[in-house]
């Protein structure tokens, strides 16, 4: 027995032989994780990719519109102080349309409650009223809304509504001057005189600069004599 060539072989390294099958079976795995996982994340960048281009136009379109609505109402008022009621009034039309494009917060009570002062102005009586009726609907929580509702009654000699609109918004309002001030005027023009000089006694307590006003208005002439008594 020839012990040299046995011990020869024993020092051989030994080697670890792997199967292909088993090479296959882990390639086959990797590849159907990647196949299962890549629609998933590709789908996912797609949707955020979609939503911010979304996000960033909706933000372009109300910044547009809004921009445009500030260019409108700051003519609107130019026009208003130069005693330009009808230029005015299609600017404030224009600042509203942009203000409804706008999305998020498209009313805007002022702007109609300025274009109603317009339509007043103009003579437009029954565009003022609906315009008004508007603002009261959008926040009945602001009185300037009912100051003017019940002027565009006084402006056309119908004092009796002029009159319900001041009761009724004093119920919310008891301590606004310009309604009292105008309640005054409708009792004047019913010949309520005691219920007109209460009313416009209360309006300049609130209020001492509408006796200044009040001396200038037709309507009260007779009244503040009584009220000074």
């Amino acid at each position: 027995m020839n012990t040299n060539n046995t011990f020869k072989r024993n020092k051989e390294p030994i080697e670890t032989v792997v199967s292909d099958s088993n090479i296959n079976h882990e390639t086959d795995v990797l590849e159907d994780s990647d196949a299962e996982q890549a629609p998933t994340n590709k789908g996912f960048r797609f949707g955020c990719m979609t939503f911010c281009i979304v996000v960033t136009l909706l933000f372009l379109w109300v910044w547009q519109h809004q921009s445009q609505f500030n260019d409108n109402y700051r003519e609107a008022l130019f026009f208003m102080r130069n005693g330009e009621p009808e230029k005015a009034i299609e600017s404030y039309q224009k600042a509203i349309k942009n203000k409804r494009r706008t999305i998020f917060f498209k009313n805007e009570p002022s702007a109609y409650n300025n274009l109603g002062q317009a339509y007043m102005y103009a003579g437009q009586f029954t565009e003022a009223i609906d315009t008004f009726k508007k603002v009261i609907k959008m926040n009945s929580d602001i009185p300037e809304g009912f100051v003017n509702f019940a002027t565009v009654y006084l402006r056309i000699n119908e004092p009796m509504n002029a009159r319900e609109i001041c009761i009724h918004a004093l119920q919310k309002f008891p301590d606004n001057p310009l309604l009292h001030y105008n309640l005054a005027i409708a009792y004047a023009l019913t010949e309520e005189h005691s219920k007109s000089v209460s009313s416009l006694q209360k309006a300049i307590d609130l209020d001492p600069a509408l006796k200044d006003f009040a001396e200038q208005e037709n309507a009260l002439k007779n009244i503040l004599p009584i009220m000074n008594e």
